[in-house]
């Protein structure tokens, strides 16, 4: 038999995902698009609750602040044309005063305390190797919010300062059942495509070394998948960078075949089946075909609500057959 694409096959996890489970993402981008399938069929998910934080030893730091529900360090909150930041934290976490930004900060920090301590699966998703330390404290920083470029040093992180770095916070999480790591496959070429390619063998050489060393935690080629496995500009968007929905689609089913319940995985497959026939906008969604594929999809829905919360989905339905 004659093969075109060389598929990657991955262990399943023994421990699997449940619809009463909870779910954590901190990291880049790219774990929002994971968790959003989760959000789509109402799975208890908390995503990026800080918002999007690239380098590890910044996720790893939030996780040390989250655990401890510790107070933000004033120093390293800055202002910009009237706008207050804090250099922990992503941009959309800003405020018109510093009082303001600390007590939203504060409440962040006290609500995700809460999620965290009742997390069940935490997914890390590192984005980039390269850092900007604080000069003057030689803290590394979640953004630097358009400050002056003169108060930071961009570095690289060596594969065992991230091994390090996720030592230190390890022992803060016993309550979570399962750790799994991913590299966002989303290039970074501001650097340049070489240099992004030397950033993430560093990132994908520490979750090596972390597996080794920690044997509960596990690692998600999503990285592998997209690169490796579809390799074609045609699962990417028009920036040639970002995946697009296809690939998306394709990653999110390896990940609910190694992660996700039997029982919970047959029922996303059932729904997804029902949504591909109804999914392609018709010529007149007023047609009487289509009102009547509306109906019959919204009835093998109601037959999966007692399993599953599909509120969203049903509104999407009674919305096309309003039309």
């Amino acid at each position: 038999m004659t093969h075109f694409r060389t598929e990657l096959h991955i262990d399943k996890n023994p421990d699997k995902i449940r619809y009463d489970s909870n779910i954590m993402s901190l990291g880049s981008g790219f774990s929002n698009e994971i968790v959003r399938h989760f959000d789509k069929y109402q799975f208890k998910v908390n995503s990026n609750p800080y918002g999007t934080t690239y380098n590890p030893l910044s996720i790893f730091n939030l996780i040390d602040i989250t655990t401890h529900n510790r107070a933000v360090d004033d120093n390293l909150i800055t202002e910009t044309s009237g706008q207050w930041n804090h250099f922990d934290f992503h941009v959309r976490t800003n405020a018109d005063s510093k009082e303001k930004l600390v007590k939203e900060l504060t409440r962040k920090i006290q609500s995700t305390h809460e999620s965290l301590k009742n997390t069940n699966y935490l997914m890390l998703t590192f984005g980039s190797a390269y850092v900007y330390k604080f000069v003057e404290n030689q803290r590394v920083v979640a953004n630097c919010h358009k400050a002056p470029g003169s108060l930071f040093k961009k570095e690289l992180l060596t594969p065992q300062a991230i091994v390090d770095g996720f030592r230190k916070v390890y022992h803060q999480l016993n309550n979570v059942d399962n750790i799994i790591l991913m590299v966002s496959p989303v290039m970074h070429t501001n650097d340049s495509i070489t240099l992004n390619a030397v950033s993430k063998s560093v990132l994908r050489l520490a979750c090596h070394q972390i597996m080794a060393e920690f044997r509960y935690v596990k690692y998600f080629p999503a990285y592998e998948f997209l690169l490796s496995d579809l390799r074609d500009y045609r699962f990417y968007e028009q920036d040639l960078i970002h995946p697009n929905q296809m690939a998306m689609d394709y990653i999110f089913d390896k990940f609910v075949e190694a992660y996700v319940d039997q029982e919970e995985r047959q029922d996303i497959h059932d729904v997804e089946q029902i949504l591909d026939k109804i999914i392609t906008e018709p010529y007149n969604p007023q047609s009487e075909s289509y009102q009547q594929s509306i109906s019959i999809a919204k009835d093998k829905l109601n037959g999966l609500k007692t399993k599953l919360d599909l509120s969203n989905l049903m509104s999407e339905l009674d919305l096309k057959g309003s039309l």
